[in-house]
């Protein structure tokens, strides 16, 4: 197999227009009847990037039957410079591990699943350190937050200089879910935006006592959305956008200054890449909807210890704002209505006023129009027009 041509084609390979000069096996094991490897690409710039990559990916229920074989609670694989290993948290339920199969949709990492079941997620590019998601669902499970998934295994790779990669976790798979972005495109339903408010707030509560790094300041991406507008084709908004940059710099730097002189929300752990494709929906025998959250891991081009970080719970609420957004100009309807009732469950839950959470939110509703604008040019430059009307309206 041509491997620079594969990752090149994949969705979730993150170098897609950068030069790739290289790839190349870090190290591998046979496990399941296939290998499991760590891929190395380097980049004509110098740099490089570790993947994971399983030869044939219809394997994976057998790896992990490999790995807990007769009840193991954890396996390890030998490779030449470290090892794979897989490592179980909550006891499997009484389902075949080997009719997990891939799900065809691909995003910044792939997917496998036995519905009902299990749900497994490969972790594509990774980063040596302690892995957000795990570490939050397991938060999550001993606190006994009903609306996340279970966690049932980790799987790790170290190398033997001491470095430990995240490739794999396996968790619980809700049956019959639909996807909140889905429904929200169809229906802007603000009694459901509301109970949604209410589910965040108990996520947050749930995490606050989880320890992780002290925030450090980090301004949203201005400088490379000043260079990406240099190379875009697109004529509308990057000009004006081009004009205003100096104005949002102040915008949020204003912003900033302002909550911490309130300081309505205290830093601690949150979901930190929080929008409607984060959120499945689930009913009920008697027709009741739950808003079940998932995809822990944070902001996958971030750096873990970044990812790991205690920040404030606005962070989330803007996100999700910032996803009331998008679903509305994609369906073309007013989520003005959603967005307000979603603070306003926020707020019930945890008693903090609406008008103190919508001001809370203001900086890093700019900071996440930043983000998106950059990532809509390297990306999907067709849904740039998104953030960049927003970030012309702030």
């Amino acid at each position: 197999m041509n491997l620079i041509k594969y990752f090149g084609k994949q969705r979730w390979f993150m170098g897609k227009n950068r030069d790739v000069s290289q790839i190349e096996t870090l190290d591998s094991a046979e496990i399941g009847g296939t290998r499991v490897r760590l891929i190395k690409v380097s980049f004509s710039d110098g740099e490089t990037d570790t993947y994971s990559f399983i030869d044939n990916e219809n394997a994976l229920g057998k790896i992990l039957q490999d790995a807990f074989l007769d009840g193991a609670q954890q396996s390890i694989f030998s490779g030449n410079k470290g090892y794979f290993w897989f490592k179980l948290i909550t006891p499997l339920p009484k389902a075949p591990l080997t009719s997990i199969k891939p799900i065809s949709k691909e995003q910044s990492n792939s997917a496998f699943y036995l519905p009902g079941r299990f749900f497994f997620k490969l972790y594509r590019r990774l980063q040596p350190g302690l892995h957000p998601e795990a570490e939050i669902l397991e938060a999550l499970n001993r606190a006994s937050s009903r609306r996340v998934p279970k966690i049932y295994a980790v799987c790790k790779y170290k190398s033997k200089s001491g470095e430990i990669y995240t490739w794999g976790i396996l968790e619980e798979h809700f049956a019959d879910a639909l996807d909140a972005w889905s429904e929200f495109c169809k229906d802007m339903n603000s009694d459901d935006a509301f109970q949604l408010g209410m589910s965040t707030a108990q996520m947050h509560e749930s995490l606050k006592e989880l320890d992780g790094p002290y925030y450090m300041d980090v301004e949203p991406p201005f400088s490379k959305l000043e260079q990406l507008l240099e190379t875009t084709t697109d004529t509308e908004y990057a000009p004006r956008i081009r004009e205003m940059l100096p104005q949002l710099r102040t915008r949020y730097s204003d912003l900033i200054r302002e909550t911490q002189i309130r300081r309505v929300f205290r830093k601690q752990r949150i979901h930190g890449d929080y929008h409607l494709g984060q959120v499945l929906i689930t009913q009920s025998a008697n027709g009741t909807k739950h808003f079940e959250i998932i995809d822990f891991e944070g902001e996958p081009t971030r750096s873990l210890d970044y990812r790991r970080m205690r920040r404030s719970p606005a962070v989330d609420v803007a996100g999700m704002l910032r996803s009331f957004a998008y679903a509305g100009a994609v369906s073309k309807t007013d989520p003005s209505e959603a967005q307000h009732n979603f603070i306003t469950g926020y707020s019930k839950v945890s008693g903090i006023s609406v008008m103190d959470i919508e001001n809370e939110s203001k900086p890093y509703i700019l900071g996440k129009a930043v983000y998106e604008a950059c990532y809509e040019l390297e990306f999907r430059p067709d849904w740039f027009w998104i953030p960049a009307k927003a970030l012309l309206e702030l």
